[in-house]
């Protein structure tokens, strides 16, 4: 990473699996012979618009990082917002940063055209995110009849005017998304348009997956 990069791409890298049951995290299995991460940093890798790509995932991981895919590490957290927060101080203290977009290392699906529609999405706004209409039957503890229209769910990737997200997000926050700590004034775009990028969770998610990417 170099001083006068202003688009970053993070790579949240620190989760340990738990809810997946394998003895190494779940974004360094394999899908395809490959490691499921390395789709992630392969579609970092053929942004137009990224200027430097930091991975933020646990020391011991750190050497092969470099050594196999030629990216910038830093150190992940405990959980998730901590991850994310130490990625923002490493990008701030070695960069000049003024576009930041977020990616899950277990999203194998991403494509560099949308992290670049995101980057280019930052001009005009603050903070731009996934974002998908809820179409199966929406109810909540206690009432049956809740209006499913005027609810979203949000999910990775996500863009941010850095400075922004630098000054609001907080490590100990228990929102799940980032761009759930900006203020409410925050000029936001919500992309209904994007594919919905499957998160590897759980074993059973391996073979949809895999079959999903070898289709592209």
């Amino acid at each position: 990473m170099r001083a006068t990069d202003k688009n970053i791409i993070m790579i949240t890298s620190g989760g340990v699996g738990e809810r997946f049951g394998s003895n190494i995290p779940k974004q360094y299995v394999e899908i395809g012979g490959r490691q499921v991460i390395s789709y992630v940093i392969e579609a970092c890798k053929k942004s137009k618009e990224a200027d430097a790509i930091l991975v933020v995932a646990h020391p011991s991981y750190h050497q092969d990082l470099v050594t196999r895919y030629g990216v910038d590490v830093a150190g992940s957290g405990p959980e998730l917002n901590v991850t994310k927060r130490n990625g923002i101080d490493y990008i701030k203290a070695h960069s000049q940063c003024e576009k930041l977009v977020v990616v899950d290392a277990v999203r194998p699906a991403v494509t560099p055209e949308v992290l670049d529609k995101f980057f280019k999405c930052l001009d005009d706004y603050d903070a731009v995110a996934c974002a998908r209409k809820i179409t199966d039957s929406l109810g909540r503890y206690g009432e049956w009849i809740v209006n499913r229209e005027e609810y979203y769910t949000l999910s990775a990737p996500e863009g941010f005017s850095f400075s922004l997200i630098d000054r609001y997000f907080k490590a100990e926050s228990p929102y799940t998304e980032s761009i759930q700590q900006l203020p409410p004034t925050s000029k936001v775009y919500l992309d209904f348009d994007v594919p919905y990028f499957d998160k590897l969770t759980y074993p059973e998610d391996l073979f949809r997956i895999q079959q999903m990417l070898s289709s592209h």
